[in-house]
C-alpha cells in the first residue's frame, strides 16, 4: 500500500517547535464506501462541523479487513466487498502523543442496509450518515472548517484519501 501523506501539527496550523515524543500507535481502516447509485457514504460530525469517511481503529488482534468491515457495518449499515487499495497517511497528533496509520480502500455495499449502530462517543458528536456524489463529498469537505484538534487532523486526512479514491474510482468505471 503507498504511504499517501505523513500529516503533523505544521499540516493543520500548529507549531510546537522540534519536540521528541514516544508516541503509542494506532491503526485504523477507512474506506469510501459506495453504494448501487455509486453515491459514497460520508459521516457528518455535526457537533465539529465537518466531515468524514466510515472507518476507525483496530480492536483486539482484528487485522485491517477485519477492522474494517466491522467499522463499515457499525458507522454505514453495511456488508462490504472491498475492491481497491487507496493508500495509507501516517498522522504524528502530538497532543496526545498518538502516532495512527490509517489504511484507506475503495468497498461497494453488498446486500441491504441495516441500521447503524453508532457508539455512544459519536452519538454524543453528532454522527449523521449522509450520501452523495464523489464530487459533491469533496466540494462538501473541503468547505468544512473543523475547530477541534482532532477533526483537523480527520479533514486533512480525508480529503487526500477521497482525491485519491476518486482518481481510481474514475479509472476503473
Amino acid at each position: 500500500m503507498i504511504l499517501l501523506k505523513e500529516i503533523s501539527q505544521k499540516d493543520i496550523g500548529i507549531s510546537n517547535g522540534d519536540v521528541d515524543i514516544a508516541y503509542r500507535l494506532r491503526k485504523a481502516a477507512r474506506a469510501m464506501v459506495v453504494n448501487k447509485d455509486n453515491r459514497i457514504a460520508i459521516l457528518n460530525v455535526t457537533k465539529d462541523k465537518y466531515h468524514k469517511l466510515p472507518g476507525g481503529g483496530f480492536e483486539g488482534d482484528e487485522d485491517v479487513e477485519e477492522a474494517l468491515r466491522r467499522e463499515v457495518m457499525e458507522e454505514v449499515g453495511a456488508e462490504i466487498e472491498i475492491q481497491d487499495e487507496v493508500g495509507c497517511t501516517i498522522e504524528y497528533r502530538d497532543e496526545f502523543k498518538l502516532l495512527q496509520i490509517s489504511y484507506c480502500y475503495i468497498a461497494r455495499i453488498v446486500g441491504e442496509l441495516v441500521p447503524v449502530s453508532f457508539t455512544e462517543l459519536e452519538i454524543s458528536d453528532g454522527f449523521q450518515l449522509q450520501w452523495y456524489s464523489i464530487e459533491e463529498a469533496i466540494e462538501i469537505m473541503e468547505s468544512d472548517q473543523p475547530q477541534s484538534y482532532v477533526g483537523k487532523f480527520i479533514h486533512a486526512r480525508d480529503i487526500i484519501f477521497l482525491k485519491e479514491a476518486q482518481k481510481i474510482f474514475k479509472s476503473s468505471h
